[in-house]
């Protein structure tokens, strides 16, 4: 009798350890797999944000009428407001605040201040954005600053 007890509290010792072992293996795979679901939701988050900001960028350089007199035929104001949207959106990405910088540019009938990196700023300064009207800009006050969020160039609102 004493044999059978010995033997049912060591098969019941192992299935004990083993639900235990299971229920430590689930428990690690939960925290990893939120962990993952956390950084998989982050990226997208991310992903929209960058989308986001092209679709503004889009948005605000509505050409409105130019003079094109002073155009070559290649670069007709629908040409120039191309390169200048890709050339700014090209040139957004950052690592450190150190490489974004405050650009005006100067249209026919207003001037814009954005948010580029240092190249993106020599290359707008070389588009003749000064033949093409703009409907309006990106609103920028004196407050405004300079930051380098997730990896883009921004001017953001200095809330003091």
């Amino acid at each position: 009798m004493l044999k059978w007890l010995i033997i049912t509290f060591i098969v019941l010792s192992g299935l004990m350890v083993i639900l235990l072992g299971l229920g430590y293996l689930l428990a690690e795979n939960e925290k990893s797999s939120t962990l993952l679901k956390n950084q998989l939701a982050l990226e997208a988050q991310l992903q929209q944000e960058k989308l986001q900001q092209k679709r503004n960028l889009s948005e605000y350089s509505k050409i409105i009428t130019t003079d094109d007199a002073k155009a070559t035929p290649k670069q007709t104001n629908a040409n120039i407001m191309a390169l200048f949207e890709d050339t700014l959106i090209n040139n957004l990405t950052c690592v450190t605040i150190a490489q974004c910088k405050l650009v005006t540019i100067k249209f026919k009938n207003i001037d814009c201040q954005l948010a580029s990196n240092v190249i993106g700023v020599s290359q707008l300064k070389k588009i003749a954005t000064q033949k093409v009207s703009l409907d309006s800009c990106p609103m920028a006050n004196q407050l405004s600053e300079l930051a380098c969020q997730q990896n883009i160039c921004t001017l953001i609102s200095a809330n003091k």
